[in-house]
């Protein structure tokens, strides 16, 4: 599996329609605020993250610069700037800018009320894995919750090779919903129920898990992926246990089992 996960790296096919030749995971972090500007506390924790990281460049995105993005790196696929014009929702705008800033240019995300603890980010993925892993997804609810709780990523850290067929699916899941509601006349932040389902991380996890179904021939069965302790590799996937990016969140009945957590998602506006 090893050797055909780093085949597939070494030959994805992009939506321009050109080969690329990434499985490297770019050494910069992503960072998108609002109107207001970052905050003194969220600009404490991203500093202290490129200090924990000092080889790792940042870029804040703002709502203008996000259009910007779109139109220069997606102007080859017209669908994808109509979408996200369409989206009325500042959030639908700032969840669907996140995946195709990771498509486009791949990198880590994290939301600005997010900070880093004590591992460094290139001890993330776990030694010998580092040249078949493309995308890095953590559980958050996981551990200490019923198997019929959903279990769903979290979209607050994402760590991404460009290019990922993965997200590229989660892309093309939002354009094709805005698609088929728009053909019924004008689209309200209404239009697509609940966020969490449509853009945030319920509609991410659906695509992540779709595109590993399509890709292992739906031989993966995501209902097993529950009170996960050790990263598990799913073809190009690795997905973290809940401590990971969601220590708080998730509690564990044998603490032995439990890793060091790599963020901390603080419950405060971003």
């Amino acid at each position: 599996m090893l050797l055909s996960n780093r085949l597939r790296c070494l030959s994805k096919l992009s939506i321009a329609g050109t080969l690329t030749f990434w499985c490297i995971i770019p050494q910069k972090i992503w960072y998108k605020v609002g109107p207001q500007g970052k905050t003194s506390q969220s600009r404490e924790w991203m500093d202290d993250c490129l200090r924990k990281n000092p080889s790792y460049a940042s870029e804040i995105i703002t709502d203008q610069s996000g259009e910007r993005f779109i139109r220069k790196n997606f102007a080859f696929r017209p669908d994808i700037i109509e979408t996200y014009l369409a989206l009325s929702l500042p959030i639908h705008r700032a969840d669907f800018l996140r995946y195709l800033i990771l498509f486009a240019e791949g990198g880590i995300w994290f939301d600005p009320n997010v900070s880093c603890e004590d591992t460094p980010i290139n001890n993330w993925i776990p030694r010998g894995f580092k040249d078949v892993v493309s995308l890095v997804v953590g559980l958050e609810f996981d551990a200490g919750y019923d198997e019929d709780i959903v279990r769903q990523f979290a979209t607050w850290t994402i760590v991404a090779a460009p290019r990922s067929p993965h997200i590229l699916r989660v892309i093309d899941d939002i354009v094709d919903a805005v698609r088929e509601a728009t053909q019924g006349g004008d689209v309200s932040g209404d239009t697509f129920g609940d966020v969490v389902n449509f853009t945030g991380p319920g509609g991410f996890t659906r695509g992540i898990f779709k595109s590993l179904g399509l890709a292992i021939e739906g031989t993966f069965v995501k209902e097993k992926m529950f009170n996960v302790v050790r990263p598990v590799l799913v073809e190009d996937v690795m997905i973290m246990p809940g401590y990971s990016f969601a220590a708080s969140i998730n509690t564990y009945d044998n603490p032995n089992v439990v890793g060091p957590p790599l963020v901390r998602h603080h419950n405060v506006g971003s």
